[in-house]
């Protein structure tokens, strides 16, 4: 197979003989469209090997990376009438693999199923929700220029499927969400008001509303927080820790303003006055697991380690998956020197996401601590 970049580069195309039997029951093939097959390593194909099996895997490899083909319509149609669950069964194998975290194969998947069903809203939906999850993922992890791109295709996917008349409310509501937890505050609001307007009553809901509030009567929509929230998220600490100070001079009521100067002091590494800013951020209702987490930081750079692990354990309450929240207990292990704490703890992580470099490092510094 040629090592090209194209995706497309070891396909062949089965010319079918004229005498073939076309009536296949459910669709008739065209003897004048060749089918797609993948090639082996050497290029070639053995025609005894090959089965439909096979031509449905490379119909879904031209529909992923060439949805505009000309003969797309003609794929889709043979691919709907030889598996008829083909779209379910590509959702769920997907699903699986974000769960595993094998984000490459899903999606892999996800354009296969864009490009088998590209005017269908679900296959939209899946593609932003995956975009969404994976920006996610990658900053706990510590990616942030993969997070960055990751949250570019999510909010590319999002304007594409809100921009349609039939949009679910459903996609208003996880638009606004990822949107709000981007530091987009003014569009998450402008997104969440109009799921809001649709929207029965329920869980959902009643979190747009809370975070609705946030932006509007709290600030975090103002223009002053997020334009500190940006600098801080940029690297801009002192920029941002100064423009937190002037939002929280004008909003000291709500517990935005707090947390966000403790994050600039925190990332300043001025631990006693991030931790009071920090508490002052929970005092007036912050539950976020951010909080928690910058907290612990804090509290852990100052010796405090059971504060420390007690916010931690808050924490991983509201998001116990969360690798980086996993991954600090397991220092707060290390520091109070105990070696097998830890090492359960960074076991955790790496069942969770066992591609984790720095928790697998830090596994093996600790097993090899005497």
């Amino acid at each position: 197979m040629s090592n090209s970049s194209d995706p497309l580069a070891g396909l062949l195309w089965l010319d079918l003989p004229d005498d073939i039997e076309t009536d296949m029951g459910a669709f008739i093939l065209n003897p004048s469209i060749p089918l797609p097959i993948e090639a082996d390593e050497n290029g070639r194909v053995d025609m005894e090997s090959v089965t439909w099996e096979k031509v449905i895997a490379a119909a879904l490899l031209l529909l992923a990376n060439r949805p505009s083909h000309e003969h797309a319509d003609y794929y889709r149609s043979f691919l709907s009438a030889l598996r008829p669950e083909l779209e379910a069964e590509l959702t769920d194998a997907a699903e699986s693999l974000i769960h595993d975290r094998d984000w490459e194969r899903a999606e892999d998947i996800l354009l296969a199923l864009r490009g088998y069903k590209p005017e269908g809203i679900e296959s939209r939906f899946a593609m932003a929700g995956f975009y969404d999850r994976r920006a996610r993922e990658e900053r706990k992890s510590g990616d942030p220029a993969l997070a960055d791109s990751c949250e570019k295709s999510a909010e590319a996917a999002y304007n594409e499927i809100l921009s349609d008349a039939d949009a679910p409310p459903e996609a208003w509501y996880r638009a606004g969400m990822f949107r709000y937890h981007r530091g987009d505050f003014m569009k998450a609001a402008e997104t969440l008001d109009a799921f809001v307007e649709s929207a029965g009553e329920g869980d959902q809901k009643q979190e747009a509303l809370r975070i609705l509030r946030l932006c509007r009567e709290e600030g975090q929509a103002d223009e002053l927080y997020q334009t500190a929230y940006a600098a801080l998220t940029a690297g801009s600490i002192q920029e941002g820790t100064d423009l937190a100070r002037q939002f929280l001079e004008k909003k000291p009521g709500g517990w935005p303003g707090w947390f966000l100067l403790g994050w600039g002091l925190r990332l300043s590494e001025e631990y006693e006055q991030a931790r009071e800013a920090l508490e002052g951020a929970r005092d007036r209702g912050c539950r976020e697991s951010s909080l928690y987490n910058e907290l612990a930081i804090c509290t852990r750079a100052l010796g405090d380690f059971d504060a420390a692990a007690n916010a931690l354990n808050e924490a991983l309450a509201k998001d116990p998956e969360n690798i980086k929240i996993i991954s600090n207990m397991a220092l707060i292990q290390i520091e109070r020197g105990d070696r097998n704490e830890a090492i359960r703890w960074l076991e955790t992580a790496l069942t969770l996401d066992p591609s984790d470099a720095i928790c697998r490092k830090m596994l093996e510094e600790v097993e090899n601590i005497e």
